[in-house]
């Protein structure tokens, strides 16, 4: 009970404090008009009182005699000494300055009062957080943040100077403090004075530079500021929390494993020489892979069709619905085809990428358009989208132990997977159930090719496309008259034995049962996505089609879909972004294991238990590489519908 009145408390709080942050913002920025005396007191008291209450927060500093009990407030630790003389110095440097007009004078005070609070930071922050200044970071990282100043200056067409300082106070901000040593024997107090004076300097005289606004200038303040109290805390927030954790984890991986000595590209060179994430030696294999025929059997299918469809519509070739699923057919086998003989963790993320989007969005459309309409659709759809209210790892979990799990030969099996293979060997390898499996496959075989020969007459493409699928059938009830389908092998004495199958353990293929866990998750979100856009297809559209005498499958593919491309657009892009950082399903399965590492958890494995945290930090760019042009392009589609 207790835990839950403080957890009120708190958000009461929470709520409450920032809703007064606001409102004092808002009434702060109205004084820019009418005071503006006031407005540089009250602006300078703020940034003041934040500046000190977040080094004495973190007990940077030390306190003055005996530092009391911190004050406790919704987990909020307070200690209000230095808050109030940073608000105290930001006050009256802002009364200063606002008096002050003439620009060298106002630029004297500012480094002068920059100096002086410097000084007193540099006595007061605790020994253990003293600096040994390094020669390196400490001029090249305040050049570098000058010359960023200039030119983003220059872009934006401001005064290069005030960019120059600006650039070079946060330069040597992580010169010093970044670059430098904290707390080890070498630090003393003149390297922290030095730190925190220049650095006071700099600020001070940026402050200096800025000159008093006249009336249109101060009416600008106050008109700009609603925009930044509205969008200035998101901005905050993922400054914070997104574009700075980026920029330091890129600095870390040109950094050796302890983050100490500057290694330059050494980290990425490692993870695109590593065998275990690029391997192409088997790649000789490809052109001899069992998987090739049926990819070229499916091309010359699916152009045929192509060709007898362009025949009904008077056009060469007409790729527009029959042909589509042949082809997808040759392109997933394709695929099949060239990363299991390119290995390596980026083959696999790039795997995953290629059949998860595939199978998921295709599967989304697919069941979207089956089920609009008819009996039972939000049933139907609820059972499909079900998977989507289940967490990664406990998907993983009901996939491995109850679908994949294989057991010892002599005990029954409680996997279902497996326990179906099992039983299908066993029925496929003896008689007469050989010839019962074989025969339900060639009547099946049968029943589409009859199906071919009735529709042939209507639509030769739509009959060619029955063949081809026909073919599928036929093959299996081959295999099963010649040697049997399923989870049984002969011995060498001619005995029955049971073969199971381990779904996550045996490669290549076993990446593709746990990519299956992530299409079982995410087909349901494609469609409910999709199911909406092909609802917001205009009927008059369709019925126009209608009148004309277009067949269903016609309507889907020449109306239907290109009114819906942009959506499957979307949605493709989404569920490629989510495959790529794909963590929890691998760490669950196998955690790398078996051929099945990917790019999210090799970053982990590497930073938090090999510590190696330079190569971590590099896979951890290489991945947001790989997610970035994804983002830009669905940003960018946005932007256009906008």
């Amino acid at each position: 009970m207790d835990k839950i009145v403080s957890t009120f408390i708190s958000v009461i709080l929470a709520v409450g404090v920032s809703t007064a942050i606001w409102v004092g913002a808002n009434l702060i920025f109205n004084q820019s008009t009418r005071d503006f005396r006031r407005f540089s007191a009250l602006a300078g008291g703020v940034v003041g009182l934040l500046f000190m209450t977040v080094i004495d927060g973190n007990r940077l500093v030390t306190g003055i005699g005996t530092r009391p009990d911190a004050f406790e407030l919704a987990s909020i630790h307070i200690f209000l000494f230095w808050p109030l003389v940073g608000a105290a110095i930001g006050a009256a440097l802002g009364v200063v300055l606002s008096n002050i007009d003439d620009q060298r004078m106002r630029l004297i005070v500012g480094v002068v009062a920059g100096v002086g609070v410097g000084v007193l930071i540099g006595f007061i922050l605790k020994s253990r957080y003293q600096l040994a200044l390094r020669t390196n970071p400490l001029i090249m990282w305040p050049l570098i943040g000058a010359a960023l100043g200039v030119g983003l200056s220059a872009l934006r067409r401001r005064n290069l100077l005030k960019g120059a300082v600006t650039g070079l106070f946060f330069g040597w901000l992580y010169g010093t403090f970044g670059g430098g040593l904290q707390g080890v024997a070498q630090a003393n107090l003149g390297e922290t004075l030095l730190a925190t004076v220049v650095a006071g300097a700099l600020f001070g005289g940026r402050l200096g530079l800025t000159a008093n606004p006249d009336v249109v200038g101060r009416a600008d303040i106050d008109q700009k500021s609603r925009a930044w109290l509205f969008v200035g805390p998101a901005c905050a927030f993922y400054t914070i929390m997104l574009i700075l954790p980026a920029v330091q984890t890129f600095l870390l991986s040109l950094k050796d494993r302890d983050s100490v000595e500057w290694v330059g590209l050494e980290n990425y060179q490692l993870v695109v020489q590593d065998p275990d994430n690029l391997d192409t030696s088997r790649f000789e294999g490809f052109f001899g892979s069992a998987i090739l025929p049926w990819v070229l059997f499916f091309v010359v299918a699916g152009l045929l069709i192509a060709f007898l469809l362009g025949r009904e519509t008077s056009q060469p070739l007409n790729f527009g619905g029959a042909p589509i699923i042949p082809l997808i057919a040759a392109g997933a086998l394709l695929s099949f085809a060239v990363f299991t003989h390119l290995r390596g963790t980026i083959i696999n993320n790039l795997w995953w990428v290629v059949g998860v989007t595939l199978l998921s969005t295709a599967l989304g459309l697919f069941i979207a358009k089956m089920a609009d309409g008819a009996t039972g659709e939000a049933v139907a759809k609820s059972f499909v989208f079900m998977p989507m209210a289940i967490s990664m790892v406990g998907a993983s979990i009901i996939w491995r132990l109850i679908m994949y799990q294989a057991r010892d030969i002599s005990k029954d099996q409680t996997g279902v997977f497996n326990a179906a293979w099992v039983w299908l060997g066993e029925v496929s390898t003896s008689q007469p159930g050989q010839t019962i499996v074989g025969a339900i496959f060639v009547a099946a075989a049968l029943a589409l090719a009859y199906t071919a020969y009735r529709s042939v007459a209507d639509s030769p493409a739509l009959a060619g496309l029955y063949l081809t699928v026909a073919i599928v059938p036929l093959w299996v009830a081959y295999r099963s008259f010649t040697g049997g389908i399923g989870g049984y092998q002969f011995t060498e004495g001619g005995d029955l034995l049971a073969r199971t199958s381990n779904f996550v353990q045996d490669g290549p293929y076993n990446n593709f049962w746990l990519m299956f866990i992530l299409i079982w998750s995410s087909t349901g979100f494609a469609m409910v996505i999709l199911s909406a856009a092909i609802k917001a297809v205009p009927e008059d559209f369709l019925e126009a089609a209608r009148i004309d005498g277009a067949t269903d499958g016609q309507i889907f593919w020449r109306i239907t879909v290109p009114q819906i491309t942009p959506t499957i657009a979307v949605v493709a892009t989404t569920t490629m972004v989510n495959v790529m950082k794909v963590f929890d399903i691998v760490k669950v399965t196998t955690n790398g294991q078996f051929g099945t590492q990917v790019l999210a958890n090799a970053m982990f494995q590497e930073a938090f238990t090999n510590f190696n945290r330079g190569l971590g930090a590099a896979l951890a760019i290489v991945l947001f590489l790989g997610v970035l042009p994804v983002m830009v392009y669905n940003v960018y589609n946005q932007t256009k519908e906008v």
